[in-house]
Parts: structure tokens; C-alpha cells; sequence
């Protein structure tokens, strides 16, 4: 799953996080970031009930891919969240900057 973030209107380090989740998302954690979008969570939501939710929703293989997204960017599942939110995704790659 390819996508990336529209970053347009966005705070100059807003914009930088979301691009380092970019650079950072293989396939797998791609898909898993996609989910974490789409789920609806919330930001101050406890973080096992969190969990719990994408247990539910994504395979064990996406989880892991999740973590490791998560540990490789030095954030929580919470900051995640609230870069994602209410930042439109398009679905296809980044085009090349020229």
C-alpha cells in the first residue's frame, strides 16, 4: 500500500514528522499506519485499549510492522495518532520533487 500525506497548509514541523513517517513505512507498516487512520482512534485514548482496537482490526504481522514503525521513529502510538489526524492522505506515492 502506497500513500502519502498532503502537507499543504501544515506547520513546518508538522510537515517534517509526517514526512519522516513517510521515509520511514515499508509496505507492511504502511498498511498498519493506514489502519491506525482509518480506525478512528483517539488521541488520550489509554493505550491498551488502543491496542486491544487494532488487535481486532489488523493481523499480528501488521501489529508488529506497527511497533516497529513506531520504535524506529522514537514515538508512541498516541503522537502517531495525532500527527495522522485530520491530515488528508492521497493514495499513491510521493511524486519526485524535480
Amino acid at each position: 500500500m502506497l500513500f502519502h500525506f498532503k502537507l499543504d497548509g501544515l506547520e513546518p514541523q508538522h510537515q517534517a514528522d509526517l514526512l519522516a513517517i513517510e521515509v520511514t513505512m515499508t509496505p507492511r507498516s504502511a498498511y498498519a499506519a493506514f489502519t491506525v487512520k482509518t480506525t478512528g482512534l483517539r488521541a488520550h485514548k489509554d493505550v491498551e485499549g488502543a491496542y486491544a482496537l487494532l488487535r481486532a482490526r489488523m493481523s499480528p504481522y501488521h501489529l508488529d510492522a506497527l511497533k516497529e514503525l513506531l520504535e524506529s521513529l522514537k514515538i508512541d502510538l498516541d503522537r502517531l495518532v495525532r500527527l495522522m489526524k485530520n491530515v488528508p492522505t492521497i493514495m499513491s506515492k510521493r511524486p519526485a520533487q524535480q
